[in-house]
């Protein structure tokens, strides 16, 4: 069954990428790197292998952190928080130079950009599960305001995309100076340890005497960090703001998912959130119209009100005893919705454009359509 139709099909002809980055660091410095870096592939290397080699290593270091720290509670060895910064380094080197590979071999096309921007929605959930156990948030609040607050700033530019046309990176954007301030507190965790996320920023500068607490409040860094991270966000567009919302209302009147199951749940909404960015960012490239609501958002709902029932006097209807088998189901389920929509738009573009995904393809005449 296919998933695009023969109109939205069509449509694929008049996409055209369109992209401002007004970044100084990634004009004067990264720039230059990337265009002598893109050139170590080889030409028959197909650009969205590219983007998923570089995805692969942030995948990579999740796992090889949950190894060492599977519920967060603890501390990883330091030569992890090194290895999860190379990894984040290639991951956005390789996110860069897949557009560049695209023009090098001809390759450029709607199929690049929904394959770039799918990898990037999961890589905001994977890559913030690296994070805060960098910085010792644990299963905790702090840590559902920093996946959240990650999330919106990419559905926001996704957001923008598609009512615009142009993917604009400003001076200071999360792709290029946010990826490379993420690689240095690795880096810092790498040298210093996870505890030093735990210091107040007055303790670790010597400023408790200058700044009384009655003036200027204390923080920990690791907390401070996530809240800087906050007033960069802006959340309440649907349907973002409803997705983020029904997640904390489930989250509030299930405390076990909080302190227990996080993981299992930032993975369920990293999904969920996988499908709700790639809806969008292919209606920009098929011409469609802005798509607000999805079947799978419903377990996410069911599981809300499922946990608010008992404050209204009714039963729940899944006992809480089986809630967390439930969110496991609901990630499975979700998950797999995820890969059906992946494969099933990437098989119906690479027909009608009659090309590959992974390989480029050696054209032996043009097809029209």
């Amino acid at each position: 069954m296919a998933y695009l139709s023969e109109a939205q099909l069509q449509n694929l002809h008049k996409y055209k990428y369109s992209g401002v980055d007004k970044s100084l660091v990634s004009k004067y410095i990264l720039q230059p790197y990337w265009t002598r870096l893109v050139k170590l592939f080889p030409l028959w290397m197909a650009p969205n292998l590219i983007t998923l080699l570089g995805f692969s290593c942030v995948v990579f270091n999740m796992l090889l952190v949950l190894y060492y720290d599977h519920d967060l509670s603890g501390q990883c060895p330091n030569w992890v928080y090194y290895s999860a910064a190379l990894g984040i380094w290639i991951y956005q080197s390789f996110d860069a130079i897949d557009g560049k590979q695209a023009r090098r071999t001809g390759t450029s096309g709607p199929l690049g950009e929904l394959f770039d921007h799918g990898c990037d929605a999961l890589n905001t959930s994977v890559g913030t599960i690296i994070v805060t156990e960098a910085l010792q948030l644990r299963q905790s609040w702090w840590t559902v305001i920093s996946i959240f607050t990650a999330l919106a700033n990419f559905y926001l530019s996704t957001w923008e995309e598609y009512h615009t046309g142009t993917l604009y990176l400003s001076y200071f954007s999360g792709p290029v100076e946010g990826v490379l301030i993420l690689i240095a507190s690795l880096l810092l965790t790498g040298y210093a340890g996870p505890s030093v996320w735990l210091q107040s920023y007055k303790q670790l500068l010597g400023l408790g005497e200058l700044l009384p607490d009655g003036l200027v409040p204390d923080m920990q860094l690791n907390h401070l960090t996530i809240i800087s991270q906050l007033f960069g966000a802006i959340a309440g567009l649907a349907p973002f703001g409803a997705l983020s919302v029904v997640a904390y209302a489930w989250l509030r009147t299930s405390p076990e998912l909080l302190t227990r199951h996080l993981i299992a749940f930032i993975l369920y909404i990293g999904a969920t959130f996988g499908i709700m960015v790639g809806r969008i960012i292919l209606a920009h490239v098929v011409k469609s119209a802005f798509p607000y609501f999805h079947i799978t958002y419903v377990p996410l709902l069911f599981g809300a009100v499922n946990a608010l029932l008992p404050r209204l006097n009714i039963p729940p209807i899944v006992p809480f005893v089986h809630e967390t088998a439930y969110l496991h189901a609901s990630l499975a389920l979700v998950g797999a919705a995820y890969v059906y929509f992946c494969m099933t738009v990437i098989r119906d573009i690479c027909r009608y454009l009659d090309i590959n995904c992974l390989s480029i393809k050696q054209k032996t005449g043009k097809k029209d359509h």
